[in-house]
């Protein structure tokens, strides 16, 4: 039996698409190989954006229910334990775990009369002439089930499906990172803002969840990275030795064993084609650093949903109808992701960072609208403009 839409990948991305595709009466189905709840590595932020598209989608209730953590804004401080702190000028951001929020959509979309299969491995996709008609793959049971649908939508991250098939993913070779996460209780001094701080070969996130728990990611170079078989727990100790964040954590003890993910820099020569649209990270992920993914998700999720909406209508499928996504999508989010990669050539250049963190420090009004636009509080052309960068160089 065929649906209309098939999503690949139930993480925020794949939720987003599939709760807007089904309250526009469209059917959804969606496949993924996890079974719910499960552990992904993520900073954990809900940025102001975020919090706003679940408010406008009469989400916000049943996740404030959950008690997420209020943050206000972020800090970052170098090597020498120099910081800055900025507010974001509107809204509200929220820490929040992603298992128990991954779950919570789940159930949501659930309630909504959305098909999820959970356990369900997506081998190869289906094809009617050379447009996607479906996939084929196995159950959580390991038998062999085909599904088929009018659009595929990709929601299945790095290693996605239609991305390798049709040759689309290329990686960006000067960003290569890897991540590290675990939880710590007892860390002090934890307040309602975000932290990063600056290490010998990365840096360090920290996503307090309560008032003393926090995710801890180590973000560095592919080519700072530990052996497979190596430790890892010391590994992370090691760079956290290394910064400023060293004393608040001194004699904890992590609370899980040390998760990792990488490389993590990719980008998709194509989002769209062949009756299929790529979505959240599916469509590229650089860095962890300014906590969008979330965000991402929900914003290329609200885009793609739109232009199938589009495209039903019209009942046009071809690479041109579908072209709509990707500059809808380049219009919302091409500046951010600009903005992005500069920002983390700045982070790991030592000499760049300190003048930064110096001058946000110096000047808390330009230190709270770069903030303010890292969390998508404020749009991206208040800082990407010649103004305000010689306000930061020169002010």
């Amino acid at each position: 039996m065929s649906t209309d839409v098939l999503i690949l990948g139930a993480g925020p991305a794949g939720i987003a698409a599939a709760l807007l595709l089904g309250r526009k009466g469209y059917s959804v189905e969606i496949l993924d190989s996890a079974f719910f709840p499960r552990t992904k590595i993520c900073g954990e932020f809900l940025n102001p954006q975020a919090v706003a598209w679940l408010q406008e989608n009469r989400l916000l209730e049943e996740v404030e229910k959950m008690g997420p953590f209020l943050i206000l804004g972020m800090r970052l401080t170098d090597r020498e334990g120099r910081t800055f702190q900025g507010s974001y000028r509107s809204g509200k951001g929220y820490a929040i775990q992603r298992k128990e929020f991954d779950t919570l959509l789940v159930s949501l979309i659930q309630n909504e009369g959305i098909v999820l299969r959970q356990g369900f491995r997506a081998r190869k996709l289906i094809f009617d002439g050379d447009r996607v008609a479906g996939v084929l793959g196995e159950d959580s049971s390991g038998a062999a089930v085909e599904k088929r649908a009018r659009v595929v939508i990709g929601a299945d991250g790095r290693n996605n499906l239609i991305g390798r098939t049709f040759g689309w993913m290329k990686t960006i070779k000067n960003f290569r990172k890897y991540a590290f996460l675990t939880y710590f209780r007892g860390i002090t001094d934890l307040q309602h803002y975000g932290e990063i701080h600056l290490a010998k070969d990365g840096y360090i996130g920290v996503a307090p969840l309560e008032d003393d728990l926090a995710n801890v990611a180590l973000v560095i170079d592919e080519s700072k990275c530990p052996a497979v078989e190596g430790d890892l727990l010391s590994f992370f100790l090691a760079q956290i030795a290394g910064s400023s964040l060293h004393k608040r954590l001194a004699n904890r003890t992590s609370l899980c064993p040390i998760i990792t993910a990488g490389p993590l820099a990719y980008e998709l020569r194509r989002t769209s084609g062949h009756g299929t649209l790529l979505v959240g990270d599916t469509c590229g992920f650089l860095d962890p650093f300014t906590g969008e993914g979330i965000n991402y998700a929900f914003v290329s999720a609200t885009i793609a949903a739109e232009v199938l909406d589009e495209c039903f209508r019209a009942d046009q499928f071809d690479d041109s109808a579908l072209l709509q996504y990707e500059h809808k999508r380049e219009a919302a989010l091409g500046r951010k992701l600009k903005m992005s990669r500069w920002l983390q050539t700045a982070v790991h250049s030592k000499t760049l960072s300190n003048f930064l963190i110096h001058r946000f420090a110096r000047h808390p009004e330009l230190a709270d609208t770069m903030v303010s636009v890292v969390g998508s509080a404020i749009p991206v052309q208040e800082v990407w403009n010649p103004s305000f960068l010689c306000k930061i160089a020169f002010g």
